[in-house]
């Protein structure tokens, strides 16, 4: 399900409201503002927990419907805000990697999750879609987009380079033969 329209600015909407709350000059204001919105984030959370308990107790249908919630595009963002994504950010990562590697495919290119720490997830881009072209750059740039996407508390993306992005022809040039008379001077001025 795509979030529609009016959810998109919604979502937009509250984060330009607490972007504003941040700016309050009024200290006491602010925090009291700030203080508001947590709890309400700590009762939805402990709502959304109870939900996910409930639903997990449900022996036909409730593993089900929690994978249903956390492939949604408007609840599984609000899982994850929680903590209480029941996909695991490795694996989120990995599924959208599968989905992209048919049109890495037919560039010739793949890329693969190396490790994720500290917020930063590492990836290997292989073969030509490793910023040898122009074009490939919208290529790397919607791969990057579903990526955080798929897993958005990532802080960052990270490429990492194992390999040569295209073979490059070796020239052979010959070793420069010296006569044996030929001194190469040490520099010292004694030669």
């Amino acid at each position: 399900m795509q979030l529609d329209t009016q959810q998109q600015q919604r979502a937009e909407h509250i984060e330009a409201l607490i972007q504003d709350l941040a700016t309050l000059s009024d200290p006491r204001a602010r925090s009291m503002a700030q203080e508001l919105v947590q709890s309400i984030l700590t009762m939805y959370g402990d709502c959304l927990t109870r939900m996910l308990e409930l639903s997990g107790q449900q022996q036909d249908n409730g593993p089900a419907l929690i994978a249903a919630f956390g492939e949604d595009e408007l609840v599984g963002p609000l899982l994850l805000l929680h903590g209480l994504h029941p996909v695991d950010m490795q694996t989120r990562i990995q599924r959208v990697l599968e989905q992209q590697r048919p049109l890495l495919k037919k560039h010739d290119g793949d890329v693969e999750l190396v490790r994720i720490e500290a917020g930063i997830g590492y990836f290997n881009f292989k073969g030509s879609c490793q910023g040898c072209a122009a074009s490939n750059n919208k290529l790397l740039r919607s791969i990057e987009e579903a990526i955080y996407q798929a897993a958005p508390e990532l802080d960052d993306i990270v490429a990492v380079e194992t390999e040569q992005c295209m073979v490059h022809p070796v020239k052979f040039i010959p070793a420069r033969h010296r006569s044996p008379e030929t001194v190469v001077s040490s520099g010292s001025g004694e030669d």
